[in-house]
């Protein structure tokens, strides 16, 4: 078993550090960039360990259409709320 290279370790703590904050954060907002973001790192992880396949997934679902279904969702819900 061979020593992970400090990128990569430097890579996980920022995904775990994202994913906190994802979840903790007050503002959905940037609660979903930090999710998208988290995605992201998460995609060139599964590149970098061989996973294209992987990688193409969590790239084009996670980060991409689930962040936009929220930022959509957080923008209608707010304009609700405006109104009323």
């Amino acid at each position: 078993m061979g020593a992970i290279p400090i990128l990569e370790w430097a890579a996980l703590v920022l995904v775990l550090v994202l994913a906190v904050l994802a979840v903790h954060l007050r503002d959905l907002l940037k609660g979903a960039l930090a999710l998208a973001v988290m995605s992201a790192i998460l995609a060139t992880m599964f590149f970098h360990w061989g996973a294209p396949w992987a990688a193409m997934f969590e790239l084009s679902v996670c980060a991409g259409f689930i962040t936009v279904l929220f930022l959509a969702v957080i923008a209608l819900t707010e304009a609700r709320e405006q109104d009323e």
